[in-house]
């Protein structure tokens, strides 16, 4: 697992110290959360309060095996008190940060191959000031969070009902939440390509770090794909969803039990398919690096 944060491994900077700057908050912030004792996720109880937390698996599917015994987390999250329109202060007794989790735990116990029980969470109730600032101190400090960067989607809020709304990542990799028991298989990756995606990121997470881990995220980050599907641009004047890879989405799909009428799709030239993951479609990919809102 990694030996140190960012913040410990940079170099000698003689310009103006700023304690509050993001390499030292998120030094501090990684250390307060990694003093706190993990809780296992089943056994949460109520608690009132907003702030940050991160979700650690330490179960035996085999995928996340090598995350299993270390302090890496798999989702680093937030939950804020919330803003008064008139300026009041926040009513930091409502259990904002618990109800985040627990909404959490309901959505891995509804995935066919998690169990809620394979999880701890740790967390730290802050004042609202600090939480989004925090967050991102987090996700740098454990850079790639897999589940806020990778296998997007977890913590993303429910999207509509639209017959043509792809699966997201985590969805495609952990089948079973009703929200996505509809929807077609994932616009941009097929599920063994969603695998060997984690597992890149696993061995990435597992690096010391410094420039070879910099590079090798870097590298993951760049790396193109060959979308399965898309949905057909405002100015064709065939409204079908136009498939990439035909082979592809109808295996997908009928593993997830989703019948796709003949007439609905069309294929055309792969070519137009080839996307970096820069230019990912915010459906395809959940939510973003910063959790869930």
């Amino acid at each position: 697992m990694p030996t140190s944060s960012p913040a410990a491994t940079s170099g000698p900077s003689h310009g103006r110290f700023n304690p509050l700057g993001l390499a030292h908050l998120s030094q501090n912030l990684r250390g307060a959360l990694e003093d706190r004792p993990k809780v296992s996720l089943t056994g949460l109880q109520p608690f009132a309060g907003a702030g940050l937390y991160a979700l650690y698996y330490r179960g035996d599917l085999p995928i996340y095996q090598r995350l299993s015994e270390t302090d890496v987390p798999l989702y680093v999250g937030k939950a804020e008190a919330g803003n008064s329109s008139y300026g009041d202060p926040p009513n930091e007794q409502k259990p904002k940060l618990y109800d985040r989790i627990d909404k959490h735990r309901t959505s891995i116990s509804e995935a066919q191959n998690l169990s809620a029980s394979d999880f701890d969470v740790r967390y730290v109730v802050l004042d609202d000031v600090w939480i989004v600032l925090g967050e991102r101190a987090l996700l740098r400090s454990y850079s790639p969070v897999l589940w806020n960067t990778l296998l997007t989607g977890f913590g993303s809020n429910t999207p509509g009902r639209a017959r043509t709304n792809p699966r997201s990542f985590w969805d495609t990799l952990h089948p079973g939440r009703p929200r996505a028991a509809n929807n077609l298989c994932n616009r941009l990756l097929t599920r063994d390509e969603v695998e060997t995606r984690v597992q890149e990121g696993i061995s990435v997470s597992l690096m010391t770090f410094g420039p070879a881990r910099d590079e090798a995220l870097a590298s993951l980050r760049r790396r193109k794909y060959q979308s399965v599907w898309s949905l057909p641009r405002k100015t064709d004047k065939d409204k079908r969803i136009v498939v990439h890879r035909p082979a592809a989405f109808l295996e997908e799909n009928t593993a997830f039990g989703i019948h796709v009428e003949p007439d609905a799709w069309r294929a055309t030239d792969t070519l137009a398919g080839v996307v970096g993951e820069s230019i990912i479609d915010e459906a395809d990919a959940g939510d973003d690096e910063g959790g869930d809102d």
